[in-house]
């Protein structure tokens, strides 16, 4: 039992090992991700600055334009992990008069809207990542109880059992080396009475 064990748990490690780099890869490729498009937001936001004073002047007006009607997120499986990938989002077509607004709030409505769009995609890339991250965790608690516990248990079970099995060996051969010493003995001695010399008549 304890030898079949240890066979298992050597065959399941390289395997559990080859799950652990997938997803330590995908963990580096969300996180790479994430980086792309802090760099997009935070490139959307540099090339505003210069009507960064429009943009604080038509907050108040645009923000209420500014609504979200669902997040578009499928359902992905990235190394086994069920994961949620960003598709999108839809926003409310909130009417507003085109006369009487400025012609900036158009271009304030568009660069709010993209700013959001990034702020959801990098929220949905975080809860992929974690996900991600929780399943390499188990899976590198996983790979130390194998290497640390379970593998020199059995090998130490194993390495007892051996022990317990020769000593118990030995002991067998040296009852059946007495018990045949003794055979011999008795064999070897005269029966009662043989030998004697008959009493005179």
């Amino acid at each position: 039992e304890q030898t079949q064990s240890l066979r298992l748990y050597e065959e399941f490690l390289p395997t559990l090992e080859l799950r652990k780099q997938q997803l330590q890869l995908e963990v580096r490729g969300v996180e790479q991700q994430l980086a792309e498009v802090q760099q997009r937001r935070t490139g959307l936001f540099a090339a505003a600055a210069p009507q960064a004073p429009l943009l604080a002047a038509t907050f108040a007006r645009v923000r209420p334009l500014v609504q979200l009607q669902q997040v578009l997120i499928r359902e992905g499986n990235v190394a086994g992990v069920k994961v949620p990938i960003f598709q999108g989002a839809r926003f409310v077509a909130v009417p507003y008069s085109l006369l009487g607004s400025s012609p900036f709030v158009d271009e304030a409505l568009a660069f709010w809207q993209q700013a959001l769009l990034l702020r959801l995609e990098g929220d949905v890339l975080r809860e992929e990542r974690e996900l991600i991250q929780a399943q390499l965790d188990k899976t590198t608690q996983r790979i130390n109880l194998y290497e640390k516990v379970l593998i020199p248990e059995a090998r130490a079970n194993i390495r007892r059992i051996n022990v317990v099995l020769g000593d118990r060996q030995v002991a067998a051969v040296c009852r059946a080396k007495l018990a045949k010493a003794k055979l011999a003995s008795h064999a070897a001695a005269p029966a009662p009475g043989a030998g004697s010399q008959p009493w005179p008549s």
